[in-house]
């Protein structure tokens, strides 16, 4: 149990970090109102990817999960990062 612990409170908020820099890269609103979106929707996405860390049979999986959905964002983080420039 204590695994999925970890894994959910450090994967879940490196998973909903990510999905909001790819929200914040997205929306075509300007920049207060990006923050006001971070702010609103982080921690409810932070617990929603916690309780899918949960619902894993174990750490292990719950790892697996957090690290094909980071390296997806983190892939479409990148994109956009490397376009802007």
């Amino acid at each position: 149990m204590i695994s999925k612990t970890i894994a959910s409170v450090f994967g879940g908020c490196l998973v909903s970090i990510s999905i909001m820099l790819n929200v914040n890269y997205l929306a075509p609103v300007p920049f207060d109102v990006k923050l006001l979106i971070g702010v609103l929707i982080s921690f409810p996405l932070w617990v929603a990817a916690m309780v899918w860390g949960y619902s894993s049979t174990s750490g292990k999986q719950a790892w697996k999960k957090y690290g094909f959905t980071l390296l997806i964002s983190v892939s479409i983080n990148a994109f956009f990062l490397l376009e802007a420039k």
